[in-house]
């Protein structure tokens, strides 16, 4: 149970960075500009995604 749970939050903070990093895109293919908090909060999410070990 504990390793499902792991990979779900694993799973989720990958998809959130992703959503981040997608908005970062959109915002300096649209407009040329980047939207820091939003990079910063995507490099935040996949660093800590990656770095959770998925066995103890």
């Amino acid at each position: 149970m504990a390793m499902k749970f792991r990979t779900l939050v694993k799973l989720f903070l990958i998809l959130l960075s992703l959503g981040c990093f997608y908005v970062v895109y959109l915002m300096y293919s649209k407009l040329s500009f980047i939207d820091t908090p939003y990079l910063y909060g995507g490099i935040i999410l996949l660093s800590i995604g990656l770095l959770l070990p998925r066995k103890k």
